[in-house]
Parts: structure tokens; C-alpha cells; sequence
């Protein structure tokens, strides 16, 4: 059975398998998403226009070379180039369209019938002089037309137009056709004009008749506008009529009277104008039917957000760092305190961010019609999870929602604070944008909790590239944690009308698709207030209080927040301040190369002589970083270049080694073998940083989680760490976790549990 790469998988997309295989790998695709997505990626790239060839990036690479990529086709690569060659291609569309488009060719050109037109057949002969070739040579019946019969005016000249039709596998058009099927061409090109003619002008607009009178009850009456009295004075007196014979018939004639206004006939509705106003007409009858909201008419598109600046909430949570970005100071972040007399209100349209571990509570909206929204940052030490800094962006809300917001980025949780007009609780509507994606959530009382996030993560196994690569993975999701709610995607034409407690709907960009409801994973990692207790935990809540309260001026967040990075020897929990304030620094870094210089203290915090846990926090931040956005990698080997990350001849190669560890080196849970091998080549890596970044991706196979928090110290030799590589320390430190990668490549895969019913 074939094996599943890049060859095999060009093969099955352009069906030249044998069926046994097809079917095989076909399964194969089927259960693996990294398989899916890349057919996804070949089927997109290859349709991309505007892609450039491949360009060589020195007088070594292989990769760009037509004959290395005509022997990889073939099968006749040694092992160590066809990696090469399938590394380029993950990593790089235009060598990935390159491969794809070049075997969907050589297919078509060696499973179709060539067809050769006898006139170009002696013109090409007739480039070569003899006794190369033979100008005056016949071709054969392999090369006749697709007729297969030889034409008796073979050797007349002819016109290249005739050719040029055969090229197209068309037939040609010659004087030896009758003339009946000349008409019949003639004819069907007539029909074809007229059907033109015709569904252009019934594409243009028309003034339809003017509809009947009816009878007020009729929605057609309703559609028409309410007639406007005429002003006093205006209506003209009735003329006197004069008595006719009985045997002729009066005829009917109007009222001008005061009492009763002359009725104008109906106006014709412009057809768009008939549509909108027969959408609120059935969306009328579905509320007096007595549905719970009117039915959501999905063919509007999405009106962007609006783009004014202005006040739409404020901080209901004192002591926690929330912070806004400065309108006019680009990259700067000032602090909002909930103190209504600092005057700090929460601005439309403007980034707000509650930093690392804090939770803030902020209203928006009117009083009357305000909508809780819970920023809910978060650290390692409190949930293992992959969210920290919340980041959203308030609108003004369109009609018919209390609420308007996109996600950035992080987690939020939305209640309703909206009161009816009993002064009542009731309940809220909250447009969310998230990613490519727009959720209408209906929150239909006070007692519903609905958490919405987005988190953004490169894929195990990830190629890397230092300026164009694949996408970092985003993958998003609307829970509901307490009550119930109702979600509508109106682009995607989806309407979920109940989602149940302990119930999610996920999104990834990977497949584009939005799931059906199903359980929440962990009940932990959504609940907003996780029942976590513990001196460790005690001791974080101290310190993000202790910070918190050190900003006094709402300009000096980042002066106070970089004075924490590397605290004084004797200062209490230490280690645990200064990973607290590593991942703020990292969240306070905009994805712009202004934010990547905010990268710096970090890494000089992986050279430094802080404990080993608050090395292994700058790992853990420049991953979640360096995801943020598809060009922040560039930007952090710009940061670790300049840096001087390794030696003067190794300097960009160690930068590259640290970022190949930073996105996504090895799963967890499914790690490669062969991966796994090459983070204990990375262990004894000369340089500090890149062995910490080594040392990260094996925890985390190690502990089975996305975010290793290596709290118990005893799996790891801490003074070990930060030696010298050539010491007798480290080379002890570097045989005892060979054997340990030894035994985590035999061991068996997780089986996944149960979902709860």
C-alpha cells in the first residue's frame, strides 16, 4: 500500500493510482486533517494567479531545478533530496503550484491521445535540415486527425488557421464541408445571439403594472403609502350634477369631501423596494404569529462595523490591568480604572486588552440596555490553557443588537444586563466578529453565560520559512457555560436555535467549517472562574495585585511591566514575578516591527541568570507570539538577528533553529519519532536559547499539553540547564533525557476519552 506524501498524494488528486491504492490512501487522507488541509492548499495554490517560478536562492538549491523536480516525479531521487525538494514545496506556495501544476500536466499528456495535425507535423520536420530529419516525410496514421482517415488534399497547402483548430482538438473548418453543415453553424450562432439579446434585456430594470386595489387587510394595501389629506381649502367644491333619465345608468362618482379625502391610486414599488418591504412584511406576521424573534434574512450581506471613535462602556473591575491602545500614539497602551472620576471610559473602535491573568468585568451599551463583557486573561500557572491576553475591539451596535464587537484575540465571556420596559431583567442580541467569521448570539436572560474565544497556534510538524509560509492555525468557538442561547452565522446561512449548557460550536481555518453543537472538552479550561486552589495561586493573585497597583499614571503600564522582568536577587517569588511580567511584555507587543523591538528584554531574559522557570515563560511567550500573526516571524528574526543570538558566522542560523523550535516543532501527543530525534540534536545545541526551546517542545511531549508548566522541578536537573554544553553536568543531563526520548517513542498513543453525555 502506498505511503502517504506529497508524491502519493499528487498522484491520488490526479487519479493515476490503481484502484486498490486509490482506495487505500484515500482512508488514509480521510483520517489525517494535516492531508486534507495540504489537498486543501494544492487545490488553492495551483489556481492562484499571479505566482512567479520558482527562483533559486543560491548556486546549492536544487529545489528550483527543472530536472530535480522532472527525478522527483519520477521516483528516481535519492531519499535525503526528495526530502529537500518536500520540505520547499510545504513550505513555499510557488514551488508547491510548481510540482502540483507540472504532474497534473505530465497526466494529461500521457493518458490523452496526441493529436497532430498533418500541416504542423511537416512544418516541425521541416526545422531540421537533413539527413536529421526527413522534410518531405509523410506522417503516419498515428498522426492523422482524429478522424483517423487521411485527407486526399493532404499535401495542399492550407492556411494555419485549419491547424490552429486541430491544436484545439476542434474540427476544422474546411471548404470540402457541405453546406448544410455550414448553415447549421450559422444557425446555431444566430440562436445563441438572440438568447443574449434576450437575458440582457430582461436583466435590465422594468416598471412592473400598477398593482390592483385591495382590500385593507391585503399586504399589498399595506405595502402602499398611507394617503396624506389634502390642506384645508385645497379640495375644489362638488359641481352640481343634473338629474338624468332613469333608463340611463349614473356613473359612480367620487367623494371630495372634508370627511372623506380623495384616495390617490396605489404607487408602483421599485422591485428592490418590494423586496425589503415584503421581507418586514413576513417578518411582521412571524412576531404576531408569536414566534420568539423574527426569522434573520440571511441574504443581507454584513454591514462592516462603524468606524467612529466614541464612548461606548467602562471598567466595572477595580485592581486589574486593562488596558486600551493610545488613539494618537501608535504602539502606546494606556490603563482604564474603573473609577468613574478618572474619566477612562471604554472607546468604540479601539483595541482594549485585559493583560495576562487578569479577569475585568466591562459594560457596554446605555444603561438600560448595557451587556456584561468579561475579559478574561490568563497564565500557564492559573490554567494550563493556550489563552492569555484578551483583546477585543468595541462598535456601535447596528439596529436590532445591543452590542457590537470583534474578537482579536483571547477569551470573553457575555452576559445580559438589558432591562425591559418593566424594569426586569431581559435579554440581550450580540453581534461577535471573529476571525473571517460574524455570530449573531442571542443571550435570552440574565441567567445565560456564553464564552467566545479565539486562539491562534501553529500545527505540529509546521514547515518553516523565514519570510513567506503557511498560515499560524486559528481556531475559535462559542460555548455556553451557564442558561442557553441561539447562534446565527447569516454567511454561512446557519442557525443554531438552542445551544444547550456545557455545549460548544467550533470554527478552524484549517477546514473553513463551522461544527454542529457538541460537548464542551474540559469543563476547566471554560469554566470562568475554575475552582483552582493553592499557595501557588495565592502568591499569583498577590503579585497581579501588587502590579496593578504600582500603575498609578495610566501611561507608565510598560515601565512598570518591564522593571518586573528581571527583579533583584532576594526579591520574595522571584521566579514567578518575573514570568508573570514576561508574558504582559509579550502581550503588550504589537505585531508590527515597532512591537517586535518590546521583543528585546525577552531575549536577554533567555541568556539571563534568572531561574529556569522564568527562562522556560520566554519560550512559552514568543510561541504564543510568534502565532499571533503570519508576519511575526519575520519580525522576531529581524529582533534576534540584530540581537546576535549566536556567533558572527552562526548568527542567522541559530535565530533560524530557535524559530523552527518556537512554531510548533512536535505534537504532544502524536510526536514524530523521527522529530523527536532532532530535539535531542537541539538539546546539545550551543546556544542557551535554542536548548531552552528544545527543552520546552519535550516537556510538552513529556506532560501531553500544549503549554508545559514543568512546576515539579524534579524532572528536570534545574543548575543543569544554563551550564556549559561541553561540561561533564550537562553531557550527564543530555544522556539522561536521550533515554527518556527513547521511552516516549515507544510509548502508545493516547486513547481519547469519552465525551459526557
Amino acid at each position: 500500500m502506498p505511503r502517504l506524501t506529497l508524491r502519493t498524494l499528487l498522484a491520488y488528486l490526479d487519479d493515476t493510482l490503481a484502484p486498490v491504492e486509490a482506495k487505500s490512501l484515500g482512508r488514509k487522507v480521510a483520517g489525517s486533517d494535516e492531508a486534507r488541509e495540504l489537498v486543501d492548499r494544492i487545490k488553492r495554490v495551483t489556481r492562484r494567479r499571479g505566482l512567479k517560478t520558482p527562483v533559486p536562492a543560491d548556486a546549492d538549491d536544487e529545489t528550483a531545478d527543472p530536472n530535480t523536480v522532472a527525478e522527483y516525479l519520477d521516483n528516481t531521487l535519492d531519499p535525503a533530496t526528495v526530502k529537500q525538494v518536500e520540505e520547499t514545496c510545504l513550505g513555499s506556495d510557488v514551488h508547491l503550484a510548481e510540482v502540483a501544476a507540472v504532474h497534473q500536466i505530465l497526466t494529461l499528456v500521457l493518458t490523452e491521445p496526441v493529436r497532430v495535425p498533418p500541416r504542423a507535423n511537416r512544418r516541425m520536420y521541416g526545422l531540421v535540415e537533413s539527413p536529421a530529419s526527413r522534410p518531405k516525410r509523410r506522417p503516419n496514421k498515428k498522426l492523422l486527425p482524429v478522424s483517423g482517415t487521411r485527407p486526399p488534399e493532404l499535401d495542399r497547402p492550407e492556411a494555419d488557421d485549419a491547424d490552429a483548430a486541430l491544436l484545439l482538438g476542434l474540427k476544422r473548418y474546411a471548404a470540402s464541408d457541405s453546406w448544410a453543415g455550414r448553415l447549421a453553424l450559422v444557425g446555431i450562432g444566430a440562436a445563441l445571439a438572440l438568447i443574449l439579446v434576450c437575458a440582457v434585456y430582461m436583466s435590465l430594470p422594468h416598471r412592473g403594472p400598477n398593482p390592483p386595489e385591495t382590500s385593507p387587510g391585503n399586504s399589498f394595501a399595506q405595502l402602499t403609502p398611507t394617503p396624506v389629506p389634502p390642506p384645508e381649502g385645497s379640495v375644489p367644491k362638488p359641481k352640481e350634477v343634473e338629474p338624468k333619465p332613469k333608463e340611463a345608468e349614473p356613473k359612480p362618482t367620487k367623494k371630495t369631501t372634508d370627511e372623506e379625502p380623495v384616495v390617490p391610486a396605489p404607487k408602483a414599488l421599485d422591485p428592490t423596494e418590494l423586496s425589503a418591504a415584503l421581507g418586514a412584511a413576513v417578518a411582521g406576521e412571524a412576531v404576531a404569529a408569536g414566534a420568539a424573534e423574527p426569522r434573520p434574512n440571511l441574504s443581507d450581506p454584513i454591514a462592516p462595523p462603524d468606524d467612529k471613535v466614541a464612548e461606548i462602556g467602562r471598567v466595572e473591575t477595580s485592581r486589574v490591568l486593562v488596558v486600551a491602545q493610545d488613539p494618537g500614539a501608535a504602539g502606546q497602551w494606556v490603563r482604564l480604572k474603573a473609577k468613574p472620576e478618572d474619566d477612562d471610559p471604554v472607546l468604540a473602535n479601539v483595541p482594549v486588552m485585559a493583560l495576562p491573568g487578569y479577569k475585568a468585568h466591562l459594560l457596554v451599551g446605555p444603561r438600560d440596555k448595557q451587556v456584561q463583557v468579561l475579559l478574561w486573561g490568563n497564565v500557564p500557572e492559573q490554567v494550563p490553557y493556550r489563552v492569555f491576553e484578551s483583546r477585543v475591539k468595541f462598535h456601535q451596535p447596528p439596529t436590532g443588537f445591543d452590542a457590537d464587537l470583534t474578537l482579536l484575540g483571547g477569551r470573553i465571556y457575555l452576559k445580559s444586563k438589558v432591562t425591559g420596559a418593566d424594569k426586569k431583567p431581559a435579554g440581550a442580541k450580540v453581534r461577535v466578529r471573529v476571525a473571517r467569521e460574524v455570530w449573531d448570539i442571542t443571550i435570552p436572560n440574565a441567567q445565560a453565560d456564553v464564552l467566545v474565544e479565539l486562539v491562534s497556534w501553529f500545527e505540529p510538524g509546521t514547515m518553516y520559512a523565514r519570510k513567506e509560509g503557511p498560515a499560524p492555525r486559528q481556531e475559535a468557538r462559542v460555548a455556553v457555560v451557564a442558561g442557553t442561547a441561539s447562534l446565527t452565522a447569516p454567511r454561512r446561512f446557519k442557525t443554531v436555535p438552542k445551544l444547550e449548557r456545557k455545549t460548544q460550536v467550533d470554527w478552524n481555518s484549517g477546514s473553513g467549517a463551522l461544527s454542529d453543537p457538541k460537548p464542551i472538552a474540559s469543563d476547566l479550561e471554560a469554566d470562568p472562574n475554575p475552582p483552582l486552589d493553592g499557595e501557588v495561586l495565592k502568591i499569583i493573585t498577590r503579585t497581579l495585585s501588587d502590579a496593578a497597583t504600582k500603575v498609578t499614571d495610566k501611561n507608565v503600564v510598560r515601565q512598570v511591566v518591564e522593571g518586573r522582568l528581571e527583579p533583584p536577587p532576594g526579591t520574595p517569588d522571584r521566579d514567578l514575578v518575573a514570568r508573570l511580567a514576561v508574558y504582559t511584555q509579550a502581550a503588550l507587543a504589537d505585531c508590527t516591527p515597532a512591537g517586535g523591538e518590546h521583543l528585546k528584554p525577552l531575549v536577554d531574559l533567555l541568556r539571563s541568570e534568572l531561574p529556569w522557570l522564568a527562562r522556560q515563560s520566554a519560550v512559552t511567550a514568543l510561541t504564543a507570539w510568534v502565532a499571533r500573526d503570519p508576519g511575526n516571524t519575520a519580525i522576531l528574526r529581524s529582533v534576534l538577528v540584530n540581537k546576535g543570538l549566536g556567533e558572527e558566522t552562526d548568527n542567522e542560523d541559530a535565530a533560524d533553529r530557535l524559530l523552527r523550535l518556537l512554531r510548533g516543532f512536535v505534537s504532544p501527543t502524536k510526536p514524530d519519532p523521527d522529530r523527536l530525534d532532532d530535539l535531542v540534536k537541539f538539546l546539545g545545541d550551543k546556544e542557551i536559547p535554542v536548548r531552552e526551546a528544545a527543552l520546552w517542545n519535550v516537556l510538552a511531549v513529556e506532560l501531553e499539553t500544549w503549554v508545559p508548566l514543568p512546576l515539579e522541578r524534579g524532572n528536570v536537573n534545574v543548575g543543569a540547564v544554563g551550564a556549559a554544553v561541553n561540561s561533564e553536568e550537562y553531557k550527564k543531563f543530555l544522556a539522561s533525557w536521550r533515554t527518556k526520548v527513547d521511552a516516549l517513542k515507544k510509548r502508545p498513543a493516547p486513547v481519547p476519552l469519552p465525551r459526557p453525555k
